[in-house]
């Protein structure tokens, strides 16, 4: 199989797929993006493939995007808790119900200390979590924890999944 990757929006794809075709191979993937399949497609003219081969600039592969990742732990005042739940559980359906570059979303209450929180999250590419600053339901946090919710400073970690 050629190793072709296609790129749409900035998104690396699934290795593309090759057949015959009328006039050249024929390249295909399928991805999918807000739940929604997609297939992209390319068709070679025969002068730029060699025995059912692509040549040229055609052979390079997109550079897979990283996965940033980060934890958080926030400490909640327990008059707060309430809204600070209501406010999580629409950022969290929305993180995962809108953002096609959201990978993971998961948070619970510390198993020893009530009113503390620990989360992990999960973006392909810093892009990813960039988009997911820019969101309505991101937005509505924003507002939360502008409002003195926290008995102890929010810490967060950025990383990178290797």
């Amino acid at each position: 199989m050629l190793a072709l990757h296609f790129a749409v929006a900035g998104l690396a794809l699934p290795q593309a797929r090759a057949v015959a075709g009328p006039t050249g191979p024929q390249y295909f993937s399928s991805f999918a993006v807000g739940g929604v399949l997609a297939i992209a497609g390319l068709t070679l003219p025969k002068s730029l493939s060699s025995r059912g081969r692509a040549s040229g600039i055609l052979m390079a592969e997109a550079p897979p995007l990283t996965k940033f990742c980060l934890n958080v732990k926030l400490c909640i005042k327990p008059e707060r808790r309430d809204e600070f739940m209501e406010c999580i559980k629409n950022n969290k359906a929305g993180t995962l119900g809108t953002e096609p570059l959201a990978e993971a979303y998961i948070w619970g209450e510390d198993t020893e200390t009530k009113n503390t929180f620990h989360f992990y999250e999960k973006y392909k590419g810093k892009a990813g979590f960039e988009a997911h600053q820019k969101t309505p339901h991101f937005a509505a946090w924003e507002k939360f924890a502008s409002t003195d919710p926290f008995s102890e400073p929010p810490v967060v970690q950025f990383y990178e999944e290797l």
